[in-house]
């Protein structure tokens, strides 16, 4: 296979005659030349060469930054280093920065067309001269590596294990032996699934061959787990391929999270959600009683009273002699009349009868005329009249989302017309309400702070307790579009 070499050298003759050499082997072809860092950076990015044979002593080169550039601009290039310099941390540095290899300047023409060879597979070469002190530099870095990984691993509060390809564990920390109430030394050479409970266990081998296979990289589930004394735990396993030093997966670091208690504070939590719902919900229907209760005592009591004061003053007006007394019983009746009309109105707007006797499309256009003319905006019903059964809790929640999405709309939307839409979708009953008002951010979560958000968060609240939903999409200037959903009740 032919590698083709840039070459970079300060002094014309040594190019020249490092060119005559290379090209009199059969494998090597010379495609450029440098003699400073600018155009070395510029000519690996433009010809793209297999290796670049560089002279760390060119002109205009930072020897760390510019190898940076180089490998950036060519990622797949490889570098070569020349120097006169066998210091041990300038050549460590060297190849900290990216380069494959690094040759003295004194070394022979075979030990250099040796080491062109060995980087082009991916190998590391290092001048006989300075390979010692490089070599003890790397143990020294390696110990230290060792120590920093020790302490970090033995002090990392979450459980991590080492497995090796066949998913059995070779290593595991104290926190993972503390999790599953095991030693170490029982932990040792035991596949790493034997102590997640049954159901879970082949989920986990799949994803551990998919990561042993190349087929999926790092991957993270919440898995259930058997402590000592049986005792079932749930925890977030996460698994990372440990590619060894020729990209091979040799290992996988296995690191368990003991999210017991979080998942049963998730659990409490949807708890009282539900029951904040079933609150809520019950609240909604007792202040329907109470509002039902108030409105029959007003028409039953208050409302038949009046109405027999009325007739009772009629019969003494109309026996009255004194034609003084006349005109005060005419305004006393009219007074009457006023507050009869009154307390029909204000028993109809505590719980519509309508809404039990003809029901839930009949109340909301009797709601819709109600509001229009109380408040001058237009209201527009359309019902598809099919049938949609509903039971009492239902009738009044909708009854009473419908209100207050009406009520929100006038209050803060600055809208001209209103349309409502009630229809039948398989076993669903679809409400629609759209404005043409000032409209908010396209969302459908509106913040509590703002003019929409509690009603909203509320109204949303009730139905998912009843199985239903709330959708709200709004632009400003566009207006605001609702759609809530109930399912029909039989």
């Amino acid at each position: 296979m032919m590698t083709r070499v840039l070459l970079a050298e300060e002094h014309q003759i040594v190019r020249q005659g490092l060119k005559a050499l290379l090209e009199r082997e059969a494998d090597l072809e010379v495609v450029g030349e440098a003699g400073n860092g600018p155009t070395v950076v510029r000519l690996a990015q433009e010809l793209a060469p297999d290796l670049v044979l560089l002279d760390l002593a060119l002109p205009d080169f930072q020897v760390g930054e510019s190898i940076r550039q180089i490998l950036a601009a060519s990622p797949q290039v490889k570098i070569l280093a020349l120097s006169i310099y066998g210091d041990r941390r300038f050549v460590v540095n060297v190849l900290k920065a990216g380069a494959s290899g690094y040759l003295l300047k004194d070394c022979a023409f075979e030990e250099l067309t040796q080491a062109i060879r060995t980087v082009r597979e991916n190998k590391t070469f290092i001048s006989s001269g300075i390979s010692s002190i490089v070599i003890q530099d790397y143990i020294e870095a390696l110990r230290a590596s060792e120590a920093l990984f020790r302490t970090i691993f033995e002090g990392a509060p979450l459980g991590i294990a080492l497995v090796d390809k066949d998913g059995r564990i070779v290593e595991s920390n104290s926190s993972l032996q503390g999790m599953l109430g095991h030693r170490q030394e029982d932990l040792f050479n035991q596949e790493f699934t034997i102590f997640t409970v049954p159901e879970d266990a082949s989920r986990c081998r799949d994803l551990f061959r998919n990561l042993a296979d190349g087929t999926s990289e790092c991957r993270q589930v919440e898995i259930k787990y058997l402590q000592k004394n049986d005792r079932v735990a749930s925890g977030r396993l996460t698994v990372s391929p440990f590619k060894g030093t020729r990209a091979e997966r040799q290992f996988a670091i296995c690191m368990v999270e003991d999210i017991t208690e979080q998942k049963q504070a998730d659990r409490d939590i949807r708890t009282y959600q539900e029951q904040l719902r079933s609150v809520a919900s019950e609240l909604s229907l007792t202040e329907e009683r109470e509002r039902r209760r108030l409105a029959t005592d007003l028409h039953d009591h208050v409302g038949q009273i009046l109405a027999l004061a009325q007739i009772k003053l009629g019969a003494i007006r109309e026996s009255a002699s004194s034609t003084s007394l006349v005109e005060p019983m005419d305004e006393i009746r009219r007074l009457i009349e006023q507050t009869i009309q009154y307390t029909r109105s204000l028993t109809f707007e505590l719980s519509p009868p309508i809404l039990y006797d003809l029901g839930f499309e009949a109340a909301v256009e009797w709601l819709a005329e109600l509001m229009q003319d109380q408040h001058g905006i237009a209201i527009l019903v359309q019902a598809d009249r099919s049938s949609k059964p509903l039971d009492d809790e239902l009738r009044v929640l909708l009854f009473q989302t419908v209100r207050e999405l009406l009520l929100n709309v006038i209050k803060h939307a600055n809208a001209r017309h209103i349309r409502v839409m009630l229809a039948r979708e398989n076993s669903t009953l679809q409400v629609k309400m759209e404005d043409d008002g000032l409209g908010q951010g396209g969302s459908s979560e509106f913040p509590l702070d703002g003019p929409f958000g509690f009603g909203f968060f509320s109204i949303r609240e009730r139905l998912k307790y009843l199985g239903g939903h709330l959708n709200v999409e709004s632009e400003p200037g566009w207006g605001t579009r609702v759609t809530l959903g109930v399912p029909l009740k039989y």
